[in-house]
C-alpha cells in the first residue's frame, strides 16, 4: 500500500479544500495542502504559478479611479460596470480550476470626491445587473457568490455611540444586513447565484447596534446556510471599537462568537482564510479550525 502524504489541512472536517490568499506563497500552499483565491486587485489572467491552486477569483471593485456600480442610475456608467465584471468572469473561467467568482454588491450611495459618476444605485437595478452577469457566467459553468458588505464608519470618532451616528447619506452598499443580503439572492433567483459570507464584514455591520444585540445580528447571517457557497473567513472584534473596521484578524484572536466559526466550518461551501500575516499564525489558524 502506498504511503499517504498527509498535510496539516487534512482532517479539518471541512466539506471542501481550505484556501488562503495568494500572499501565503506557493511554498505554504503546497506544504499545507491549501488552495487559493485571487484578490480584488489581482489580474486573474496573471495567476501564473498559482493557476493550479486557484479555485475562486474575486471580481474588482474599481472602474478607473471610481467604484464600479452595476446598480447605477447613470445608465452609461452602469453598462461600463457590468462589462467590467463580464470581462473579469471571462478571464477567470479560462483558469483551469476556477468555477466560482466572488463579487461585492453595488453602492446604494457613494459620496466621495473621486466618485464623479455612478454615485447612486437602486435595488431593482442591483437585481437586474446580477441576473445579467449570471446569464453570462452560466455559459461557462461559473457560480457567482455575492459578498455581504461593510457598514462604513469612516469619519466617525471612536467616542461617538452607534445611535448618535447620522447614517442617512453616508456611504453604503447593498447587502450589508443579513436580511437584504439573503433577499437579493432570492430575488435574483438564478441557480448559479449564491452567497459569500464575509465574517469580518458582519462585525462592522453589527456595531451599528447596541452591544447586547451584536451577537444575534452576526449569527443572523447563518440563517440560510444552504445559500452560502463561499466564505471569506476572518476574525474581528465584536465588543470593542476595533470592530468598526474590517480588521481581518487572525482566526481565534478576535471576539466573533465561536458559534459563528463553528457554523462556518460546517457549511457546504468553499472557505478562504482571507489574510496572511505569517506562516506561524497560519499554522495556528489551522489548529483553531481543527479544534472547532
Amino acid at each position: 500500500m502506498a504511503a499517504q502524504n498527509n498535510t496539516p489541512a487534512d482532517g479539518l472536517g471541512l466539506k471542501h479544500p481550505l484556501s488562503v490568499t495568494v500572499g501565503a506563497g506557493l511554498d505554504n500552499l503546497t506544504r499545507l495542502g491549501l488552495k487559493t483565491e485571487t484578490t480584488m486587485n489581482d489580474p486573474v489572467e496573471e495567476a501564473g504559478e498559482f493557476s493550479e491552486m486557484l479555485i475562486s477569483a474575486h471580481a474588482p471593485v474599481i472602474l478607473g479611479e471610481m467604484r464600479h456600480n452595476i446598480a447605477a442610475t447613470d445608465t452609461e456608467f452602469r453598462r461600463m460596470s457590468i462589462e467590467l465584471i463580464i470581462t473579469f468572469i471571462d478571464a477567470a473561467r479560462r483558469q483551469p480550476h476556477v468555477r466560482q467568482v466572488n463579487m461585492h454588491f453595488a453602492p446604494k450611495i457613494w459620496n466621495e470626491d473621486y466618485q464623479t459618476r455612478g454615485n447612486e444605485g437602486t435595488y431593482e437595478l442591483q437585481v437586474d445587473g446580477v441576473r445579467e452577469l449570471a446569464a453570462f457566467a452560466a455559459q461557462y459553468g461559473i457560480e457567482i457568490v455575492l459578498e455581504n458588505n461593510n457598514a462604513y464608519w469612516t469619519g466617525v470618532l471612536d467616542e461617538v455611540a452607534h445611535d448618535d451616528v447620522v447614517w442617512t447619506g453616508r456611504n453604503a452598499y447593498f447587502g450589508s444586513s443579513p436580511e437584504e443580503w439573503i433577499q437579493i439572492c432570492e430575488d435574483v433567483d438564478r441557480p448559479n447565484v449564491k452567497l459569500c459570507l464575509d465574517s469580518s464584514h458582519t462585525c462592522t455591520y453589527a456595531h451599528t447596534f447596541p452591544e447586547d444585540k451584536r451577537e444575534e445580528r452576526v449569527l443572523a447571517f447563518l440563517s440560510r446556510p444552504e445559500l452560502i457557497k463561499h466564505v471569506h473567513w476572518n476574525d474581528n472584534y465584536l465588543h470593542d471599537i476595533r470592530g468598526r473596521v474590517d480588521s481581518h484578524a487572525v482566526l481565534g484572536t478576535g471576539s466573533l462568537p465561536l458559534e459563528l466559526h463553528r457554523g462556518i466550518k460546517s457549511l457546504d461551501a468553499t472557505l478562504l482564510i482571507e489574510h496572511f500575516y505569517s506562516t506561524e499564525e497560519l499554522e495556528g489558524e489551522l489548529e483553531f479550525i481543527k479544534s472547532l
